[in-house]
């Protein structure tokens, strides 16, 4: 059972982190310089890959192993997750100068994370509520 929610997950996230992509790339080709924020783009795309990869490859792992410490791997994931973004963030903002580059990294960034936060939180509660009700 953990192993399909596990490609479920992995499925849809990889679906709303291309469509979001797809989304800024159509607004910088319309209103910026897709120069100037490819790689605040691909920097978001790549975090949030990793990120709901190795989420879901713990999480399975969690699942398979000790179901009860899942309350425990979610709060632990959320602080872990939100720590890193934060230190990227912190590196991109000493590495570029350009104002408008960071300003548009930490508005893209910040919707990556927060449109995959309210996924990962809708995500998992309906997983909980249907394991909870099948127990």
């Amino acid at each position: 059972m953990p192993e399909k929610i596990l490609h479920k997950y992995l499925r849809q996230s990889i679906l709303i982190i291309a469509s979001l992509f797809l989304i800024a790339l159509l607004y910088v080709s319309l209103y910026g310089s897709v120069e100037l924020m490819a790689v605040p783009l691909a920097i978001c795309v790549v975090f949030q890959l990793v990120a709901c990869i190795v989420y879901g490859k713990v999480w399975r792992r969690v699942a398979s192993k000790t179901p009860g410490s899942l309350p425990m791997l979610y709060l632990a994931a959320s602080g872990i997750r939100m720590m890193t973004a934060l230190a990227i963030v912190v590196v991109y903002l000493f590495l570029e100068k350009d104002p408008i580059a960071v300003r548009f990294f930490i508005i893209t960034f910040l919707v990556f994370y927060l449109v995959i936060l309210a996924y990962d939180t809708a995500f998992f509660m309906k997983v909980e509520k249907t394991t909870n009700t099948n127990d």
